[in-house]
């Protein structure tokens, strides 16, 4: 996969981090990197260009709406895309009772709105045999009463990701969504420990109990989007993949039953 170029929002850290990192050791030359974290943005791209590849800093808050145009003059710099991935997102937490109007439109503004119009705005530069990939979540089937509307964010980005590949097919183009299950990131760190009140170790205790022995990490939905980007996975679209080491619609054996 040498020489093509990828456009990652939510790149400063976490799973967009980790995306980059993984495709520029499968060969992937040319980025665009997008994130509101400007400090940490720019440490990115100046590793990158460290390392031999052309990297392009867009700082932007995608819960709002104008970085569009400077996302238009970005692309037309960098030439044809091969590869979208939204990463970027808010796990913001409120349920029925208690979320404000300025919480559900953080949450959906960030969770589905900015990836609609990136998807919008970067499928104009994509080459045939270009590849998006949203990141979504386990929580799209269902979550906890203390994330009822990112739950419901994350099903409507399902839904998008299935329209958006019905839709771009005729073009060449492949849409994918990855469903996560709990993921380490220093986002999850912050929120665990600071809004739930965890230990610092929280992710190790936890994970040890999991049953493959750990929480997911950064690297595993990175591998898996290297996959979905690659040519094994040209003759698939519009697949909805649960990256999670629990089986959703299933419950749990119960040995006093």
């Amino acid at each position: 996969m040498s020489g093509r170029t990828a456009v990652i929002s939510g790149a400063a850290q976490g799973i967009g981090h980790a995306t980059v990192k993984r495709l520029m050791r499968e060969g992937f030359s040319r980025f665009l990197l997008i994130d509101r974290q400007s400090e940490a943005l720019k440490a990115r791209c100046a590793a990158l260009a460290e390392a031999g590849a052309e990297a392009t800093a867009l700082v932007a808050d995608l819960a709002g709406m104008d970085w569009r145009a400077p996302l238009a003059a970005a692309l037309a710099r960098i030439g044809p895309v091969d590869v979208l991935v939204n990463a970027a997102g808010t796990t913001a937490r409120g349920g029925i009772e208690d979320t404000t109007q300025e919480t559900f439109d953080l949450i959906f503004h960030l969770n589905v709105r900015a990836p609609f119009f990136l998807m919008q705005e970067v499928a104009q530069h994509m080459r045939a045999g270009g590849v998006i990939v949203n990141i979504t979540s386990m929580l799209a089937y269902g979550g906890p009463p203390f994330l009822v509307p990112y739950s419901a964010s994350k099903a409507a980005l399902v839904a998008l990701t299935k329209g958006a590949a019905n839709t771009l097919k005729q073009r060449g183009l492949h849409v994918f969504a990855v469903n996560l299950g709990w993921t380490w990131t220093p986002g999850e760190q912050e929120v665990q420990t600071r809004v739930h009140g965890l230990a610092p170790d929280w992710a190790e205790t936890i994970g040890a109990r999991q049953p493959f022995g750990r929480l997911l990490m950064p690297e595993d939905p990175a591998g898996l989007i290297a996959f979905l980007v690659s040519p094994d996975a040209r003759m698939m679209t519009g697949a909805v993949i649960d990256l999670d080491q629990y089986v959703a619609g299933t419950v749990e054996d119960n040995p006093g039953n």
